[in-house]
């Protein structure tokens, strides 16, 4: 997408239209009519002010010399009307206008929210993405509301402005053309600012999101602890100033150079327009009007004047906003990388065969590094298999495959014998509960917590209570004081804080709770003591059967349970077999356990008289 829009795209108001009308449609339709209604007030009152000096000044013909009182009463009377219709509609207005704010905004965060949740997971891991997002979740919220306001003020300004042109015209059509061409030059330097801002914002995307970065690391209380128990606060928050103080400076650049125009070209349009009402002054000594006519137009001068400062701002705002705009429509159109199948074929329940990786390689979007190579390997159903392997060796990347996260670059991944690019991607992951070693811990309650990994079922579903205690967090959800109902965070009233251990007993809840065929468990005991450890396993066998398992762990005690081990190095698949096949082939795998197992004899090895000496 180009970085800055051209005037006539940048005025295409039908796609922030869209948005509007189909957020709210009512009060869009009522906001219409009471625009067109209050532009139209003000030259009626100047219609009839004109016909009460005419009056006055007996140069009206056709109003009885006998009947003055009545006649001005009438006059009066309408004017008043008028003025009180003006003002409600001017109320009505501002209550159509709050009602449609809130519903816009409403609508848009749902908008940014829904491709949030589409977007492929290879979307947030590269930078410039997030640079996308955050222009959409800055711009999302307020711009297409900025879009209304300046809709409405350009549709009242410019409609009144168009009845005092055509007041003015009927005098001098030379006034009219002054006045407007003294005008163009003030937008010219309104749209010429408002391109420099858009660009600005682009170009320093980035930086705004490194400083809300640091402002979060201060502020909340993820990094809390280390925060006080290092004391680098006041260094962090040096670093967001740092940052606040290289943006301002840019923005104050631009700013001066545009003020500075503003002045010298709204100087000269005002110069020309007040050219212009001598020139009324001047028609006026001619007596080439009359007084009433004189009072009209400098009326209608005055509407003109007052609305055309107005419009040309409401111009130069509409396009400024529908400028910022586009940066949501870049993020809305981003494709989808995995994209469902055209013609999904049914997900077989119960599997027969099971998944099976077939010669499978793989690389990370915009890198060259290679991932995975040449994988092969099989989870039949019921079986319980683990993957091996040093860190960055690519086990949980191979998750990521499994659950459609990223499609390979070459081979496939069948279930059944059916590649998973012919399933439906919902249908896939419904029949996976996978616990990544990163889990989300959510500020809700415990309930919550674990209904969302399956968010269709109700409150009181007895699997909910069944997966806590499979995960061996039931006893202590129900000893807090609103058991499963309370919140798992204090930043909430009534909340409660959890362990990290607690946490990954949650985390695998939220797995256990979902009725699926494959478990993908990332260090699923990583928090976890030895105690709790063991108490997981004996439950698990139980609560695993008839599912095909997936376990990637370092923990020895964790991997030996598996019926089968698949030992994976820089990528490459270099071992497979069972704990005491693997030992006895003294490869890699051996070498990793005996490394572990050296360690935790060296902990436990008591220490001789001289060193407690």
């Amino acid at each position: 997408m180009q970085n800055s829009l051209n005037f006539i795209d940048g005025l295409r108001i039908d796609r922030a239209l869209k948005f509007v009308w189909q957020a709210a449609p009512q009060w869009t339709a009522l906001s219409t009519l009471l625009l067109i209604v209050e532009s139209i007030i003000p030259l009626a009152t100047l219609y009839i002010f004109k016909l009460v000096v005419d009056h006055l000044t007996g140069t009206n013909a056709s109003i009885d010399a006998g009947s003055d009182f009545q006649s001005l009463s009438i006059l009066i009377a309408a004017a008043l009307g008028l003025a009180i219709l003006s003002n409600l509609c001017n109320a009505l207005l501002g209550y159509a206008n709050e009602m449609q704010t809130h519903l816009v905004a409403d609508h848009m965060q749902y908008l940014v929210q829904a491709k949030s949740i589409d977007m492929d997971l290879a979307y947030y891991e590269h930078p410039k993405s997030y640079d996308k997002l955050h222009r959409a979740q800055r711009e999302a919220p307020s711009r297409p509301l900025r879009i209304i306001s300046g809709m409405t003020e350009l549709a009242l300004n410019s409609l009144t402005l168009v009845g005092a042109l055509a007041l003015l015209l009927t005098f001098n059509w030379i006034v009219v053309i002054v006045v407007l061409t003294a005008s163009i030059p003030v937008l010219i330097y309104r749209i010429k600012y408002a391109e420099a801002l858009y660009q600005l914002h682009r170009e320093k995307t980035a930086s705004e999101r490194l400083s809300r970065y640091f402002n979060e690391v201060v502020t909340t209380a993820e990094k809390a602890k280390e925060v006080r128990a290092f004391g680098f606060g006041p260094l962090i928050a040096n670093r967001f100033s740092e940052i606040r103080l290289m943006i301002r400076a840019s923005l104050h650049l631009i700013s001066e150079q545009a003020y500075r125009k503003q002045f010298i070209t709204e100087s000269t349009a005002a110069l020309a327009g007040y050219g212009a009402l001598a020139f009324i002054v001047y028609a006026t000594v001619q007596k080439s009007i009359s007084l009433g006519e004189t009072v009209m137009y400098f009326g209608a001068f005055q509407v003109a004047i007052s609305s055309l400062r107005p419009t040309l701002s409401s111009l130069a705002k509409l396009y400024e906003n529908n400028l910022f705009l586009s940066t949501l429509y870049e993020f809305l159109n981003v494709p989808k990388s995995v994209p469902d199948p055209l013609h999904p074929m049914a997900m077989p329940r119960p599997w027969r065969s099971g998944l099976r990786v077939e010669n499978l390689s793989f690389h990370y979007p915009g890198t060259d590094r290679p991932i995975l190579h040449d994988i092969v390997l099989t989870i039949r159903p019921g079986e319980i298999v683990a993957l091996v392997g040093r860190n960055g060796s690519g086990k949980t990347t191979l998750t990521k495959l499994l659950c459609r996260l990223y499609d390979p670059d070459t081979g496939q991944i069948t279930i059944d014998g059916t590649d998973l690019r012919n399933f439906k991607i919902e249908d896939l992951r419904g029949e996976i509960s996978a616990v990544y070693q990163d889990f989300g811990r959510y500020h809700m309650t415990a309930r919550e917590n674990i209904m969302l990994g399956r968010p269709d079922i109700a409150p009181d579903d007895p699997s909910i209570v069944q997966a806590a205690q499979w995960a061996g967090i039931h006893d202590y959800l129900i000893r807090l004081p609103k058991g499963y109902d309370t919140v798992m965070s204090r930043t909430f009233a009534d909340g409660e804080e959890l362990s990290i251990g607690q946490w990954q007993k949650l985390a695998l809840a939220r797995a256990f709770v979902r009725d699926s065929q494959l478990i993908l468990l990332d260090e699923p005991t990583s928090s976890l003591d030895a105690t709790a450890e063991f108490e997981f396993f004996e439950k698990f066998r139980e609560m695993a059967r008839g599912r095909s398992t997936l376990i990637i762990s370092h923990r020895f005690s964790t991997v030996r349970l598996a019926d089968r081990i698949y030992v994976l190095d820089t990528g490459h698949l270099i071992e497979q077999g069972n704990h005491e096949e693997l030992l006895a082939l003294d490869g890699l795998y051996a070498d990793l356990y005996r490394q572990q197992a050296s360690y935790y004899q060296n902990e436990i090895q008591p220490m001789d008289s001289n060193e407690i000496a």
